[in-house]
């Protein structure tokens, strides 16, 4: 089973639309439960929910064999935690799903450390799903010293005064 999750945000109808075309023109064939948020568009080819409460979210992402989703932090850290293939596909400030491309930078990121799979256009969608089933997310190592070390700079910039100098 593949979960379509848009997040509860803002609406990504230009990911729902192209996962339901694909459904409906059989290019995706595994069954597919989607979560699509406020947008305007309602599939016609595939169940849907607007949104899901904990519990729900959590059972189909536990059954779940991939995930297609935006490429929003929480989401990839979410099917990270739980082993689970993604493919994420970006929102674009071009297309008004977001306030600016951020997600392309989050996804680049995340495709580079080999968690996910981006699709960074959505003609890729049904290209990157047919590679997903193989794909095994690598584990995210967690740096928690470098993150310390960031903190640490952060509140001794915050503790300098004019001038550089300590107040």
């Amino acid at each position: 089973m593949i979960l379509l999750t848009v997040g509860s945000m803002f609406p990504f109808d230009r990911l729902v639309r192209a996962v339901d075309e694909l459904v409906a023109s059989g290019r995706i064939t595994d069954e597919i439960r989607a979560q699509i948020g406020t947008g305007s568009y309602e599939p016609k080819s595939m169940p849907f929910d607007r949104f899901l409460d904990k519990s729900q979210f959590d059972t189909l992402l536990h059954r779940a064999d991939a995930i297609v989703s935006h490429a929003g932090i929480g989401s990839i850290a979410t099917a990270l935690k739980y082993g689970k293939p993604m493919v994420v596909v970006p929102r674009l400030a071009r297309h008004g799903e977001h306030v600016n491309d951020h997600q392309v930078a989050t996804a680049r990121k995340y495709e580079a450390l080999g968690h996910v799979v981006v699709a960074y256009d959505e003609s890729q969608i049904a290209e990157r799903l047919v590679g997903i089933a193989s794909f095994r997310p690598s584990p995210r190592a967690i740096n928690a010293d470098g993150v310390a070390q960031r903190v640490a700079r952060f509140l001794h910039k915050l503790n300098q005064g004019p001038g550089g100098r300590e107040t």
